[in-house]
């Protein structure tokens, strides 16, 4: 056989793409610049324990006024994402390890105290209900990698002296952003020691009622 009477490959027809439309590029770079905007402002971290209150409704869509969220609800569900690992979901701890918090005294006791320890952690020895402990707790505020803010710290904190047979009182937004701005030098972890310096409000008596004003 002749080579020349052979096919030449370098003459077989090539495939040809057609260009992408520009409106379809066009369209991609939007519809990119427009997920990302959306995963910067409503992703939250990627945290399962971000909420945004605002956005939080209950019951039917009305006109009528806005029902704030329960920080109750709220903070069961922060604490059993942050906090159940260690004290478990009934509040009881484990023995000889992590302290309960049920009927806990710093945890009915003393507000500020409770907020402290929330803020900045605690390390070293803590005596609760009788028992001594010797274990570290983290901090979940300015010194934590990812701090909560201070409606979340608030919702726990609500949450955990009402539940488990404790009976105190909530812990308002404010009461947490006031002692987070109190504490804002500090740098170490709490010691028990440290934490009892502390004035106890707890057994601060309230405000006298205001004097009924008498018209004239």
């Amino acid at each position: 056989m002749n080579p020349s009477d052979l096919p030449s490959f370098s003459q077989a027809p090539a495939e040809r793409h057609a260009p992408i439309p520009s409106w379809l590029l066009g369209f991609g770079v939007i519809l990119s610049f427009w997920a990302g905007g959306y995963l910067f402002f409503y992703s939250g971290g990627f945290r399962g324990d971000v909420y945004d209150a605002g956005q939080i409704t209950w019951g039917p869509v009305s006109s009528g006024p806005v029902v704030p969220p329960d920080p109750k609800v709220i903070g069961k569900r922060l604490y059993a994402a942050n906090c159940a690992q260690c004290h478990q979901a009934s509040g009881l701890g484990q023995a000889g390890v992590y302290p309960p918090l049920a009927e806990s005294e710093w945890v009915i006791g003393s507000k500020s105290r409770l907020i402290a320890i929330l803020h900045r952690g605690i390390a070293g020895v803590i005596h609760v209900k009788g028992n001594v402990y010797n274990n570290n707790m983290p901090a979940w505020g300015d010194g934590a990698p990812i701090p909560l803010k201070d409606e979340q710290i608030a919702a726990i904190l609500t949450y955990i002296r009402s539940d488990w047979g404790n009976n105190a009182g909530p812990i308002a937004v404010e009461e947490v952003a006031a002692k987070r701005k109190e504490y804002a030098a500090m740098t170490s972890t709490w010691t028990e020691a440290g934490l009892l310096a502390i004035p106890d409000d707890s057994l601060t008596p309230p405000p006298a009622p205001a004097a009924p004003t008498t018209k004239k």
